[in-house]
């Protein structure tokens, strides 16, 4: 008898009480999108390309989200060479940067606007990927997949500096770029 009430008692607990879901207190980010080039500080045109991003770091109570990323842009553009011939050139950092995140309007319980900022240098490794500092800013639209994982949207503006070793040529790009991945927070 003692063991049947204990054992309805177990299950009274289980499936009557609210069970709170616990936060989080990290998020991440896995992005890829495509970067559309305004202008350069080079004689040469501006360059398109895409970007691959990952970002880790500490969930603020679902208000604010700030963390550390690593990524991978790739540019590619078209150069003019000296004997008026044209040729296509690329270019690819590898930025380390601090990501910002704040979610500022909630459209429905499935849908939040909010805003990204992205601040870092990408170090020369070899002679394949430039040094520069880059910065981003943007908007950001968050489609709610399962609890605490959403499809997310950005779109922004970005800036990159280039600047190789090898040919001792600094200039810097501006950019629009848009992104989607995975928040999971």
């Amino acid at each position: 008898m003692n063991k049947h009430l204990f054992v309805l008692a177990f299950l009274i607990f289980c499936f009557c009480l609210p069970i709170q879901a616990q936060r989080r207190g990290t998020y991440t980010v896995l992005q890829a999108g495509g970067m559309f080039g305004l202008s350069t500080t080079s004689d040469q045109s501006a360059m398109h390309g895409y970007q691959f991003q990952f970002a880790f770091g500490r969930n603020f109570y679902d208000r604010m989200y700030l963390g550390l990323g690593i990524g991978n842009d790739v540019y590619r553009g078209r150069s003019d060479l000296a004997d008026g011939s044209r040729s296509t050139r690329r270019i690819s950092t590898l930025p380390i940067f601090v990501d910002f995140r704040v979610p500022f309007a909630r459209l429905s319980p499935l849908g939040t606007f909010g805003v990204v900022a992205d601040a870092g240098y990408a170090p020369s490794i070899g002679a394949d990927y430039f040094k520069g500092f880059m910065g981003k800013a943007g908007i950001t639209y968050s489609h709610l997949l399962v609890e605490g994982s959403d499809l997310q949207f950005s779109a922004g503006y970005g800036f990159q500096q280039f600047d190789s070793r090898f040919s001792g040529k600094v200039f810097s790009q501006h950019n629009v770029f848009i992104t989607v991945g995975l928040f999971v927070h």
